[in-house]
């Protein structure tokens, strides 16, 4: 898969949200956005939101932001808290963290590959595998 040099050739992303809002099942609150960063329109703010990811694009800040990537809400301590609080028994085990941006973020329980690997009764424990090159005699035929 070769890599994107543009965060528009994600179908699927914030940047594209932000320049072309869907008319329906939008992930983002544009007014809300829109708003928050002091624009009355949606056109003014698409243009400067363009700006601010080429002058990031350009001093070499194209790479991915865990904060944003691996969350599932990125906002104040209130926004965060109340996504988590709506997601219901679906929160439960999700953890709110403070970023040193002062942002706040909702992320997934984390465990590595390796721990999981680990335990005795894992998931991925030896006892939960099906050897695929070791067929059960009875299905030679």
């Amino acid at each position: 898969m070769a890599r994107a040099s543009h965060p528009s050739e994600w179908e699927m992303s914030g940047f594209n949200e932000i320049q072309n809002p869907p008319e329906r099942y939008g992930v983002i609150d544009m007014p809300a956005l829109r708003n928050f960063c002091g624009f009355p329109d949606h056109e003014q703010f698409a243009e400067q939101h363009r700006q601010w990811v080429q002058e990031a694009i350009s001093k070499g800040k194209g790479q991915r932001e865990s904060c944003w990537t691996e969350s599932i809400a990125v906002g104040g301590i209130g926004f965060v808290e109340e996504t988590k609080s709506r997601l219901g028994i679906m929160g439960i085990g999700r953890r709110i963290e403070e970023q040193e941006t002062g942002l706040y973020v909702l992320r997934e329980k984390f465990e590595p590959y390796s721990t999981a690997l680990d335990h005795e009764n894992g998931r991925l424990s030896l006892n939960n595998s099906y050897f695929w090159d070791i067929l059960p005699a009875d299905s030679v035929g």
